[in-house]
């Protein structure tokens, strides 16, 4: 078994859209649905650009009515739906609404708003009015009843990400981190990240079993983007404890945020934490409290910034990244593996060593450890043939390399 400790984005996104749904059914095809969504002839627009919900919007009395699932999509809010209670929720930083359905009236922070109409319940969907709550979040909403359009215009200074069971906002004007987990609860600032949000912005983030987490906001800048500033953040308690910034040229891969070790007194396995700056790596325990710093030049032997693909106990799967070649440091003993000349043979070996399009260095991707025997697992797509991707173990006690088990 392989441990991963990375946080899978799609599948995050994929349950939590299961969650939001409820009791409300889907039905059909994708593309019916952009079909569905199209028939109504009300087009929405979000700062200029055309946003298509996956359900047609519809126009009852005045009021443009928008499913509740996309409502969230489009305001980058947590919307969802208690069957019992008959009631409609929205989060977002510093804002929670509550609509009940059947009464025209709504709450906003704990203080009571008129609503033109309630939610309304169509053919096992909820939705919700699309200005009213678009005008919560701050939005200027116009409504043209000839042309059935919608535009709405948004500061947008929010950029959202999705977790497992959780969510996250950040402010790119000011820094300020917000948690809702789980994701049904009232946001929380959590503290305000340090440095300046550029482009193109995401949020990843991992959760562990203590509630730690290490939240990652990736900034990719520049033109012709290929300048990746890395915000590794430490949350403790719903609080922001540590945080360090890392930043990469032309080449980003994924920090690892975690390991696991194992307590010889009690037996019981124990979470690690993990920020790098690309010089150094700082080790967390599960109080939010550093007990290790290593220092990368040091231990890999260039002086340039290094990405953190890989930790465990006694030792560190890192790269160079300018000069990009995957490596072993052997933290007992400080001593370190060049993973290609181990790996890698022929024209793939001198590919690279040699190569610099579109960046120095190999190819290889670190997949993991398994569970027993110090054996790490890494994967291989060679340019030279059309065989995919073979998978390899590399024993570091005994610097054997093998085909890794299917």
């Amino acid at each position: 078994m392989i441990r991963k400790f990375k946080l899978s984005v799609v599948a995050a996104h994929a349950a939590l859209a299961a969650v939001m749904a409820l009791s409300v059914p889907a039905s059909g095809s994708a593309a019916a649905a952009k079909s569905n969504a199209q028939s109504s002839g009300i087009q929405i627009t979000m700062n200029g650009a055309e946003f298509k919900p996956n359900e047609a919007p519809f126009v009852k009395n005045g009021t443009v009515f928008l499913p509740l699932r996309d409502m969230g999509e489009l305001l980058g809010s947590v919307v969802f739906w208690n069957g019992s209670a008959k009631t409609v929720t929205m989060t977002y930083p510093e804002l929670t609404v509550q609509l009940n359905y059947g009464t025209q009236k709504a709450t906003v922070n704990g203080k009571t708003k008129a609503l033109t109409d309630s939610p309304r319940i169509v053919k096992g969907r909820i939705y919700v009015p699309l200005r009213f709550l678009s005008e919560t979040t701050g939005a200027d909403v116009k409504w043209n009843a000839s042309k059935r359009t919608v535009s709405i215009k948004h500061s947008q200074a929010f950029v959202k990400g999705t977790g497992v069971d959780s969510m996250f906002w950040l402010n790119r004007n000011t820094g300020d981190l917000y948690i809702a987990h789980p994701y049904e609860q009232k946001p929380v600032r959590a503290g305000k990240v340090e440095g300046k949000f550029e482009e193109f912005v995401s949020i990843h983030s991992y959760i562990a079993g203590s509630g730690d987490m290490v939240v990652t906001i990736l900034d990719n800048y520049g033109e012709p983007h290929v300048h990746y500033a890395a915000y590794g953040v430490l949350v403790h308690g719903n609080k922001i404890v540590a945080q360090k910034k890392a930043k990469y040229f032309q080449r980003y891969e994924e920090n690892a945020v975690a390991y696991m070790v194992r307590d010889p007194q009690s037996n019981k396995s124990e979470e690690r934490l993990l920020l790098t700056d690309g010089k150094t790596l700082s080790v967390y325990d599960t109080q939010g409290k550093e007990i290790e710093k290593y220092d990368l030049p040091a231990l890999g032997g260039k002086d340039e910034t290094y990405a953190v693909l890989g930790a465990g106990e006694d030792y560190l799967v890192v790269r160079p990244n300018q000069t990009g070649l995957l490596t072993l440091i052997n933290l007992d003993d400080k001593t370190t593996v060049n993973l290609p000349e181990k790996l890698l043979k022929g024209e793939d070996l001198e590919y690279a060593l040699n190569n610099d399009v579109p960046y120095h260095g190999d190819l290889l991707k670190y997949l993991g450890e398994e569970s027993a025997g110090g054996l790490l697992v890494f994967g291989y797509e060679s340019p030279f043939d059309n065989e995919g991707v073979k998978t390899y173990t590399y024993n570091r006690k005994t610097g054997e390399v093998a085909p890794a088990a299917k």
